[in-house]
């Protein structure tokens, strides 16, 4: 495993890559109640695919945070999507979903529709050119929303200059605890994060949606319709959003279910 290298002064900028969900939203406010040092700006990569719970979260939590909260974002990924499927565009990063016969895509969203608009603010904050070596000696801390029982989860960045750090495995906290101390502190617990069609959710987080936001749901089995309609660059096979690879209204979600690892995702972990 390569090992982030010891810093012996301070960082140019400390940064939290802030997903909306409950575990980076407790980093952000554990800040504001000195409860860990403070961060410098804040950073939200916007697919502009969330579900609208995760905009009403933005809309109650900024306003009690100290360090400005730039939104960034590399367009619209379900938008991207369907225009690549449907031939006007002519490539996209894939979510990881799911193809009979070939398993998950590799996921391909997270790089370019989260880390490169984060990477290219981050250097527009340090002054620097959008491409190319930074100047020697500057460094970034960026914080991660893990808590301790993700901590297998856990990664160093692949830049030398930006070092990764997890505030919640440091303080010991699992998810219980993040939800238990944003509750002593009178605050909402966000839902999860992540894109609506993202294929990575357990049964739970489908029924939930099917069953509290209509609207979410229909979204999303119209945007699953319109993949079907279209043919995505470079995939054989029909890509579906449910692992039973059936179009969603059909997939089995209420079946009983074991605990389910979701996929990877750094930047949109709860």
């Amino acid at each position: 495993m390569k090992y982030p290298p010891v810093r012996a002064i301070r960082p140019d900028l400390r940064v939290l890559t802030w997903g909306l969900g409950q575990d980076s939203t407790t980093i952000a406010l554990l800040a504001e109640h000195g409860e860990i040092p403070p961060f410098d700006a804040i950073l939200w990569a916007d697919t502009q695919q969330e579900p609208q719970e995760v905009y009403d979260t933005l809309a109650w939590v900024q306003p009690l945070l100290t360090p400005p909260v730039y939104r960034v974002t590399a367009g619209d990924l379900g938008m991207d999507i369907i225009a690549a499927s449907h031939g006007t565009r002519a490539r996209v990063a894939n979510p990881p979903f799911y193809i009979a016969g070939g398993g998950p895509l590799m996921r391909a969203c997270t790089h370019d529709y989260k880390v490169v608009p984060i990477r290219k603010k981050i250097r527009e904050l340090l002054g620097v050119k959008p491409h190319g070596r930074l100047p020697r000696g500057v460094w970034v801390e960026q914080a991660i929303g893990f808590p301790l029982d993700e901590l297998g989860r856990t990664f160093c960045s692949d830049v030398q200059w930006i070092t990764n750090t997890f505030p919640l495995i440091e303080k010991r906290m699992r998810k219980h605890d993040c939800a238990r101390w944003l509750t002593a502190h009178g605050y909402r617990v966000p839902e999860k994060s992540s894109c609506r069609f993202c294929p990575s959710p357990s049964n739970a987080y489908w029924r939930r949606m099917r069953d509290t936001q209509p609207e979410e749901w229909a979204r999303t089995i119209a945007f699953e319709q319109a993949l079907h309609a279209g043919k995505l660059p470079g995939v054989r096979g029909t890509p579906y959003l449910h692992k039973s690879m059936v179009p969603l209204p059909l997939a089995p979600i209420d079946a009983p279910q074991t605990r389910q690892e979701e996929l990877f995702c750094y930047a949109c972990n709860t």
